[in-house]
Protein backbone atom coordinates (compact mmCIF):
# COMPACT_ATOMS: atom_id res chain seq x y z
CA UNK A 1 0.00 0.00 0.00
CA UNK A 2 0.91 3.96 -0.68
CA UNK A 3 1.23 6.32 2.57
CA UNK A 4 -0.48 7.90 3.88
CA UNK A 5 -1.84 4.88 6.56
CA UNK A 6 -5.19 5.75 8.42
CA UNK A 7 -4.89 4.76 11.97
CA UNK A 8 -7.59 4.31 14.32
CA UNK A 9 -7.14 4.69 17.90
CA UNK A 10 -9.01 2.53 20.59
CA UNK A 11 -9.03 3.85 24.25
CA UNK A 12 -8.93 7.24 25.50
CA UNK A 13 -6.27 8.13 28.43
CA UNK A 14 -2.94 7.06 27.12
CA UNK A 15 -4.45 6.50 23.14
CA UNK A 16 -5.80 10.43 23.05
CA UNK A 17 -2.49 11.81 25.36
CA UNK A 18 0.18 9.50 23.41
CA UNK A 19 -0.96 7.12 20.56
CA UNK A 20 -2.25 10.01 18.93
CA UNK A 21 0.92 12.30 18.57
CA UNK A 22 3.13 9.79 18.25
CA UNK A 23 1.17 8.34 15.15
CA UNK A 24 0.83 12.17 13.99
CA UNK A 25 4.46 12.62 14.24
CA UNK A 26 4.98 10.49 11.41
CA UNK A 27 3.82 12.55 8.14
CA UNK A 28 2.95 8.75 6.23
CA UNK A 29 -0.37 8.40 9.06
CA UNK A 30 -3.18 9.79 9.28
CA UNK A 31 -5.33 9.66 12.49
CA UNK A 32 -8.48 8.77 11.25
CA UNK A 33 -10.94 7.76 14.02
CA UNK A 34 -10.64 7.53 17.89
CA UNK A 35 -12.68 5.11 20.24
CA UNK A 36 -13.98 5.20 23.71
CA UNK A 37 -16.58 2.94 25.48
CA UNK A 38 -18.97 5.13 24.45
CA UNK A 39 -19.93 7.70 21.70
CA UNK A 40 -20.37 10.98 24.08
CA UNK A 41 -16.96 10.64 25.19
CA UNK A 42 -15.68 9.54 21.76
CA UNK A 43 -16.96 12.76 20.24
CA UNK A 44 -15.71 14.92 22.70
CA UNK A 45 -12.49 13.54 22.71
CA UNK A 46 -12.24 13.59 18.62
CA UNK A 47 -13.50 17.20 18.46
CA UNK A 48 -10.55 18.27 21.06
CA UNK A 49 -8.03 16.33 18.95
CA UNK A 50 -9.38 17.16 15.24
CA UNK A 51 -9.83 13.66 14.71
CA UNK A 52 -12.57 13.40 11.75
CA UNK A 53 -14.44 9.97 13.06
CA UNK A 54 -15.37 9.08 16.63
CA UNK A 55 -16.79 5.99 17.82
CA UNK A 56 -18.38 4.09 20.84
CA UNK A 57 -17.81 0.81 19.52
CA UNK A 58 -14.48 -0.52 18.30
CA UNK A 59 -16.16 -2.91 16.20
CA UNK A 60 -17.65 0.09 14.02
CA UNK A 61 -12.95 0.50 13.42
CA UNK A 62 -12.59 -3.38 12.40
CA UNK A 63 -15.75 -2.53 9.84
CA UNK A 64 -14.10 0.68 8.01
CA UNK A 65 -12.46 -0.46 4.98
CA UNK A 66 -10.74 2.61 5.42
CA UNK A 67 -9.30 1.98 8.63
CA UNK A 68 -5.76 0.36 7.74
CA UNK A 69 -4.27 -0.43 11.77
CA UNK A 70 -5.62 0.38 14.83
CA UNK A 71 -3.59 1.40 17.54
CA UNK A 72 -5.01 0.27 20.98
CA UNK A 73 -4.43 1.69 24.51
CA UNK A 74 -7.05 -0.40 26.47
CA UNK A 75 -6.79 -2.47 29.58
CA UNK A 76 -5.10 -6.16 29.19
CA UNK A 77 -8.68 -7.52 29.48
CA UNK A 78 -9.65 -5.61 26.47
CA UNK A 79 -6.81 -5.87 24.88
CA UNK A 80 -6.83 -9.44 24.25
CA UNK A 81 -10.30 -9.71 22.68
CA UNK A 82 -10.20 -6.29 20.36
CA UNK A 83 -6.42 -7.48 19.58
CA UNK A 84 -7.77 -10.94 17.98
CA UNK A 85 -10.70 -9.30 15.94
CA UNK A 86 -8.71 -6.82 14.89
CA UNK A 87 -6.28 -9.43 13.30
CA UNK A 88 -9.01 -11.31 12.43
CA UNK A 89 -10.36 -8.17 10.36
CA UNK A 90 -6.96 -7.54 8.51
CA UNK A 91 -6.33 -4.77 10.07
CA UNK A 92 -2.25 -3.85 11.08
CA UNK A 93 -2.11 -3.97 15.16
CA UNK A 94 -0.45 -1.90 17.56
CA UNK A 95 -1.02 -3.05 20.80
CA UNK A 96 0.34 -1.69 24.79
CA UNK A 97 1.82 -4.11 27.01
CA UNK A 98 1.17 -6.43 28.17
CA UNK A 99 -0.33 -8.37 25.25
CA UNK A 100 -2.95 -10.16 26.82
CA UNK A 101 -4.16 -12.14 30.24
CA UNK A 102 -2.04 -15.16 29.78
CA UNK A 103 0.00 -17.16 27.30
CA UNK A 104 -2.85 -18.28 25.46
CA UNK A 105 -4.75 -15.30 24.52
CA UNK A 106 -1.12 -14.18 23.49
CA UNK A 107 -0.62 -17.19 21.19
CA UNK A 108 -4.26 -17.13 19.95
CA UNK A 109 -3.33 -13.58 19.07
CA UNK A 110 -0.01 -13.68 17.03
CA UNK A 111 -1.49 -16.69 15.00
CA UNK A 112 -4.49 -14.55 13.81
CA UNK A 113 -1.80 -11.86 13.00
CA UNK A 114 0.42 -14.45 11.44
CA UNK A 115 -2.37 -15.67 9.45
CA UNK A 116 -3.83 -12.60 8.32
CA UNK A 117 -0.32 -11.47 7.37
CA UNK A 118 -0.57 -8.15 8.99
CA UNK A 119 2.14 -5.90 10.75
CA UNK A 120 1.87 -5.73 14.27
CA UNK A 121 3.99 -4.02 16.78
CA UNK A 122 4.45 -3.57 20.77
CA UNK A 123 4.95 -0.43 22.68
CA UNK A 124 7.54 -1.28 25.00
CA UNK A 125 9.20 1.81 25.70
CA UNK A 126 12.18 2.16 27.43
CA UNK A 127 14.84 0.90 24.88
CA UNK A 128 13.44 3.68 22.90
CA UNK A 129 14.89 5.84 25.88
CA UNK A 130 18.22 7.32 24.91
CA UNK A 131 19.63 6.56 28.34
CA UNK A 132 18.81 3.57 28.26
CA UNK A 133 20.22 3.21 24.51
CA UNK A 134 23.22 4.91 26.07
CA UNK A 135 23.25 2.33 28.93
CA UNK A 136 23.22 -0.66 26.68
CA UNK A 137 26.01 0.68 24.57
CA UNK A 138 28.24 1.54 27.96
CA UNK A 139 27.89 -2.11 29.13
CA UNK A 140 30.52 -3.87 28.09
CA UNK A 141 32.67 -1.54 30.05
CA UNK A 142 31.58 -3.45 33.08
CA UNK A 143 32.86 -6.73 31.84
CA UNK A 144 31.70 -10.22 32.97
CA UNK A 145 28.87 -9.62 35.00
CA UNK A 146 28.32 -10.57 38.51
CA UNK A 147 24.96 -9.41 39.07
CA UNK A 148 22.12 -6.95 38.42
CA UNK A 149 19.58 -5.13 40.96
CA UNK A 150 16.65 -3.48 39.09
CA UNK A 151 14.07 -1.91 41.81
CA UNK A 152 11.32 0.44 40.76
CA UNK A 153 9.52 1.75 43.81
CA UNK A 154 6.86 4.47 43.41
CA UNK A 155 3.35 5.75 44.68
CA UNK A 156 0.89 5.51 41.56
CA UNK A 157 -1.87 8.25 41.13
CA UNK A 158 -4.44 5.16 41.52
CA UNK A 159 -2.87 3.92 44.32
CA UNK A 160 -2.26 7.91 46.23
CA UNK A 161 -6.03 8.87 45.07
CA UNK A 162 -6.76 5.42 46.16
CA UNK A 163 -9.24 5.03 43.38
CA UNK A 164 -11.02 1.54 42.43
CA UNK A 165 -10.06 1.34 38.54
CA UNK A 166 -8.70 -1.07 36.00
CA UNK A 167 -5.06 -0.79 37.49
CA UNK A 168 -6.25 -1.74 40.65
CA UNK A 169 -8.24 -4.61 39.81
CA UNK A 170 -6.62 -7.98 39.19
CA UNK A 171 -9.60 -8.83 36.58
CA UNK A 172 -8.96 -5.99 34.26
CA UNK A 173 -5.13 -6.88 34.19
CA UNK A 174 -4.38 -4.44 36.25
CA UNK A 175 -0.99 -4.92 38.80
CA UNK A 176 2.47 -4.10 39.54
CA UNK A 177 2.74 -7.78 37.40
CA UNK A 178 1.08 -6.60 34.15
CA UNK A 179 1.80 -2.72 34.36
CA UNK A 180 5.31 -2.28 35.77
CA UNK A 181 7.06 -6.17 35.22
CA UNK A 182 5.98 -6.62 31.73
CA UNK A 183 8.27 -3.45 30.69
CA UNK A 184 11.05 -4.90 33.57
CA UNK A 185 10.91 -8.14 31.79
CA UNK A 186 11.01 -6.95 28.19
CA UNK A 187 14.28 -4.39 29.04
CA UNK A 188 16.07 -6.91 31.28
CA UNK A 189 16.09 -9.34 28.16
CA UNK A 190 17.07 -6.52 25.79
CA UNK A 191 19.93 -5.78 28.19
CA UNK A 192 21.08 -9.51 29.21
CA UNK A 193 19.42 -11.65 27.18
CA UNK A 194 17.22 -14.43 27.62
CA UNK A 195 16.03 -15.49 31.43
CA UNK A 196 16.30 -19.47 32.00
CA UNK A 197 14.56 -18.86 35.13
CA UNK A 198 12.59 -16.85 37.80
CA UNK A 199 10.56 -17.45 41.56
CA UNK A 200 8.62 -14.33 42.19
CA UNK A 201 6.32 -12.84 45.51
CA UNK A 202 3.56 -11.01 44.60
CA UNK A 203 1.52 -9.14 47.43
CA UNK A 204 -1.50 -8.91 47.52
CA UNK A 205 -2.70 -11.90 46.25
CA UNK A 206 -5.67 -12.24 44.14
CA UNK A 207 -8.61 -11.67 43.74
CA UNK A 208 -6.75 -7.82 45.01
CA UNK A 209 -4.26 -6.35 42.36
CA UNK A 210 -0.82 -7.12 43.25
CA UNK A 211 0.64 -3.92 44.16
CA UNK A 212 3.89 -4.87 44.76
CA UNK A 213 6.90 -7.69 43.35
CA UNK A 214 9.53 -9.27 44.56
CA UNK A 215 11.47 -11.45 41.88
CA UNK A 216 14.37 -13.26 41.38
CA UNK A 217 15.69 -13.87 37.56
CA UNK A 218 18.49 -16.45 36.23
CA UNK A 219 19.91 -15.26 32.88
CA UNK A 220 21.51 -17.54 30.25
CA UNK A 221 24.63 -16.46 30.44
CA UNK A 222 24.78 -17.17 34.25
CA UNK A 223 24.46 -14.32 36.33
CA UNK A 224 21.25 -13.39 38.67
CA UNK A 225 18.64 -10.24 38.95
CA UNK A 226 16.72 -9.29 41.80
CA UNK A 227 14.05 -7.88 41.10
CA UNK A 228 11.70 -5.32 43.02
CA UNK A 229 8.57 -3.51 42.22
CA UNK A 230 6.33 -1.36 44.21
CA UNK A 231 3.51 0.96 42.78
CA UNK A 232 2.25 1.53 46.80
CA UNK A 233 5.55 3.22 47.93
CA UNK A 234 4.72 6.62 49.08
CA UNK A 235 7.87 8.66 48.87
CA UNK A 236 9.48 5.63 47.01
CA UNK A 237 13.07 6.74 45.45
CA UNK A 238 12.31 6.24 41.87
CA UNK A 239 13.14 3.23 39.03
CA UNK A 240 16.94 2.41 39.35
CA UNK A 241 18.66 -0.46 37.31
CA UNK A 242 22.24 -1.22 38.65
CA UNK A 243 24.91 -3.72 36.97
CA UNK A 244 27.97 -5.09 38.70
CA UNK A 245 30.65 -6.67 36.64
CA UNK A 246 34.45 -7.99 36.62
CA UNK A 247 35.70 -4.63 35.83
CA UNK A 248 33.54 -2.23 36.47
CA UNK A 249 29.49 -0.92 37.80
CA UNK A 250 26.68 0.80 36.11
CA UNK A 251 23.83 2.42 37.42
CA UNK A 252 20.94 4.36 35.81
CA UNK A 253 18.47 6.42 37.99
CA UNK A 254 15.22 8.10 37.50
CA UNK A 255 13.77 9.98 40.65
CA UNK A 256 11.33 11.92 38.94
CA UNK A 257 7.83 11.27 38.96
CA UNK A 258 7.93 11.30 35.47
CA UNK A 259 8.87 7.44 34.37
CA UNK A 260 10.05 7.99 30.36
CA UNK A 261 12.44 10.96 30.98
CA UNK A 262 14.63 11.78 33.79
CA UNK A 263 17.30 8.79 33.95
CA UNK A 264 20.67 10.00 35.63
CA UNK A 265 23.18 6.98 33.53
CA UNK A 266 26.43 6.72 35.72
CA UNK A 267 29.65 4.24 35.24
CA UNK A 268 32.78 3.45 37.55
CA UNK A 269 35.42 1.31 36.38
CA UNK A 270 38.31 -0.17 38.38
CA UNK A 271 40.86 2.43 36.98
CA UNK A 272 38.63 5.51 37.46
CA UNK A 273 37.51 4.46 41.04
CA UNK A 274 34.34 5.80 41.20
CA UNK A 275 30.72 6.39 39.50
CA UNK A 276 30.75 9.58 36.84
CA UNK A 277 27.69 10.33 35.43
CA UNK A 278 27.43 9.47 31.49
CA UNK A 279 26.09 12.74 29.57
CA UNK A 280 23.17 11.44 26.84
CA UNK A 281 23.13 13.76 24.45
CA UNK A 282 19.23 15.10 22.99
CA UNK A 283 17.65 13.79 26.29
CA UNK A 284 17.60 17.15 27.90
CA UNK A 285 15.41 18.38 24.82
CA UNK A 286 12.58 15.88 25.05
CA UNK A 287 9.52 17.63 25.75
CA UNK A 288 7.37 14.08 26.54
CA UNK A 289 9.22 11.14 26.99
CA UNK A 290 6.28 8.99 26.22
CA UNK A 291 5.10 10.27 23.37
CA UNK A 292 9.25 10.56 21.74
CA UNK A 293 9.57 6.73 22.68
CA UNK A 294 6.48 5.74 21.37
CA UNK A 295 7.08 7.41 18.29
CA UNK A 296 9.93 5.66 17.17
CA UNK A 297 7.74 2.64 17.52
CA UNK A 298 5.14 3.80 15.77
CA UNK A 299 7.36 5.10 13.27
CA UNK A 300 8.86 1.53 12.74
CA UNK A 301 5.25 -0.05 12.70
CA UNK A 302 4.64 2.09 9.73
CA UNK A 303 7.56 0.91 8.27
CA UNK A 304 6.39 -2.75 8.23
CA UNK A 305 2.78 -1.67 6.82
CA UNK A 306 4.81 -0.20 3.94
CA UNK A 307 7.50 -2.72 3.40
CA UNK A 308 6.24 -6.07 5.02
CA UNK A 309 9.00 -6.67 7.28
CA UNK A 310 8.52 -7.27 10.75
CA UNK A 311 8.36 -4.01 13.13
CA UNK A 312 10.37 -4.27 16.68
CA UNK A 313 9.13 -4.76 19.10
CA UNK A 314 6.34 -7.07 18.12
CA UNK A 315 3.89 -9.64 19.37
CA UNK A 316 6.06 -12.04 19.30
CA UNK A 317 7.99 -9.78 21.82
CA UNK A 318 4.92 -9.33 23.51
CA UNK A 319 4.22 -13.33 24.04
CA UNK A 320 7.39 -13.47 25.19
CA UNK A 321 7.15 -11.21 27.61
CA UNK A 322 3.48 -12.71 28.47
CA UNK A 323 5.30 -16.36 29.08
CA UNK A 324 7.65 -14.41 31.91
CA UNK A 325 4.50 -13.04 33.44
CA UNK A 326 2.60 -16.01 33.74
CA UNK A 327 5.90 -18.06 35.09
CA UNK A 328 6.24 -15.15 37.89
CA UNK A 329 2.43 -15.51 38.56
CA UNK A 330 2.62 -19.24 38.97
CA UNK A 331 5.53 -19.28 41.02
CA UNK A 332 3.84 -16.94 43.43
CA UNK A 333 0.89 -19.03 43.86
CA UNK A 334 2.98 -22.35 44.35
CA UNK A 335 5.85 -20.64 46.05
CA UNK A 336 8.31 -22.71 43.11
CA UNK A 337 10.77 -22.01 40.48
CA UNK A 338 9.36 -21.84 37.13
CA UNK A 339 11.68 -22.66 33.91
CA UNK A 340 11.57 -20.35 30.29
CA UNK A 341 11.53 -21.81 27.14
CA UNK A 342 14.95 -20.06 25.40
CA UNK A 343 14.64 -19.35 21.60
Amino acid sequence: MQPPVSIGVVGLGFGQQVHVPAFRADPRCEVRALCASSLERAQKAATAQNISKASGDWRELLADPAIHAVSLAVPPSAQAEIALAAARAGKHLFCEKPLALNVAQALEILAAAQQSKVAHAMDFIFPEIPAWQKAREFLPQVGRIRHVALTWRVETYAYRAKLQNWKTAAASGGGTLNNFASHTFYYLEWLFGPVTRLAAKLMPRPPEADARLEAWLEFAPGFSATVSIAADAFLGPGHCLEVYGDDGALRLDNKTADYARGFVLSLGTRQGGKLETVAVPGDAEVRDGRIEAVARIASRFVDAILSGQPATPNLRDGLRVQQLIDAARLSGATGAWQNLPVA
